[in-house]
């Protein structure tokens, strides 16, 4: 019976999270592939609007009012775009910090205490929500703009989702923290985490009250009943230390996932479609000797432009080095209009260097696996040594 309640216990603690681990990260994943896919579309402006045709595009503005109850209306200096909030995606960013702004707006370079991954994930919203928001908020609108009772409306559709998003930053920073969506220090409480320590509570009572009034099955019911405790064994002595490690461990995995998805970044604007603007097309290149930096990116006072960092770190990975994703036009690289792309120096190939992060995310989340399992199960062998000598 040890074993059974051992087996339930980890079916309900461990695999069913597990599993919600997993759709976790696919549904965020589906959401920073969204955005970055909405991002090389159009601009919405007052001259495509005018030529009412149907399309993909992108539009930026500021929250004005929801009318009908599903009609929110976003308007910028130039134009007031209709957006049907009807089985749209909606999302409010969390506050990010006003240096890290500051940072990327004033074109320095970003330091690795400025590259936080504990802000928190971005907040999904029911539409009927969406009224309570305070008006002039930013907003990031990305889906179908199509003809709707003689109107030129954002909607929403099984295949192309209307994607709404609410920030309070810059567009560079916004986009660095759609990157950072999802990344917790800590997947194990999801979606699914819930029920499935509810499912293991009854599990484990059940077993426990099925023995209770047989004397012989005394070790048998105390088991279960410390089992039914399972979640909590990695807070308690003991096993507590192996805990803290595994957050360590955990956190700097989620900072290497964040930066292999920065390095292949660039990679999705300069594919077989590359964004294109005047007569520059964006890549990604080795910056080194003949590539110039466009002198319209430098101040009044003629210093030197100061390249932002995507990745954290002043030297580039061991073997390679330095690449530069932006507008190129010949040997000169500058800024993209579209400010969402993204523009700065990586330590390397991106493909490289993603491979790198990769590896040494996957090692990292292995070894915090087998520590908190470490830390559970000396947790668990103090549990049956008090059961043991109190029976």
């Amino acid at each position: 019976m040890l074993v059974l309640i051992i087996v339930i216990a980890v079916f309900w603690y461990a695999l069913i999270p597990l599993a919600g681990v997993f759709i976790s990260r696919h549904n965020w994943r589906g959401f920073r592939e969204r955005f970055a896919y909405l991002c090389q579309k159009p601009l919405l402006n007052y001259t495509l609007l005018r030529q009412n045709k149907n399309g993909e595009y992108h539009f930026i503005g500021n929250f004005e009012s929801v009318t009908n109850n599903n009609t929110l209306w976003i308007k910028n200096d130039k134009l007031t775009a209709p957006v049907s909030l009807k089985n749209a995606q909606t999302y409010m960013m969390p506050l990010t910090e006003k240096k890290r702004d500051a940072h990327i707006d004033e074109k320095v370079h970003v330091d690795a205490n400025d590259f936080d991954i504990n802000t928190a994930s971005p907040r999904r919203l029911n539409w009927n929500k969406v009224s309570a928001l305070t008006a002039g908020a930013k907003v990031f609108i990305g889906g179908v703009l199509k003809i709707i009772d003689g109107q030129q409306t954002f909607i929403s559709s099984r295949k192309h989702p209307l994607l709404i998003i609410f920030y309070e930053c810059s567009e560079r920073t916004l986009s660095a923290g759609v990157v950072r969506a999802g990344m917790y220090q800590s997947e194990y409480w999801n979606t699914i985490t819930p029920y499935s320590i509810i499912g293991g509570f009854f599990s484990l009572m059940w077993i426990a009250q099925l023995f209770f009034a047989r004397p012989v099955y005394r070790v048998t019911v105390l088991s279960a009943i410390v089992a039914i405790f399972g979640p909590l064994f990695p807070l308690l002595p003991p096993g507590l230390v192996f805990t803290i490690f595994y957050r360590y461990l955990w956190w700097r995995a989620c900072l290497y996932r964040i930066f292999r998805d920065t390095a292949l970044l660039p990679l999705k604007y300069s594919g077989a479609d590359k964004v294109k603007e005047d007569c520059a097309e964006y890549t990604c290149r080795p910056y080194e000797g003949g590539v110039t930096v466009d002198s319209a990116s430098a101040d009044k006072a003629g210093s030197d432009v100061k390249i932002p960092r995507l990745i954290p770190g002043n030297k580039p990975e061991k073997g390679q080095i330095p690449y530069i994703a932006g507008m190129i036009q010949g040997s000169t690289v500058c800024e993209p209009v579209n400010t969402f792309i993204p523009y700065g120096l990586l330590p390397g190939d991106p493909k490289i260097i993603s491979r790198i992060y990769n590896r040494k995310a996957l090692f990292l989340e292995i070894s915090a696996w087998l520590v908190i399992a470490a830390g559970i199960a000396l947790n668990v062998f103090f549990a049956e040594l008090i059961i043991y000598f109190t029976n």
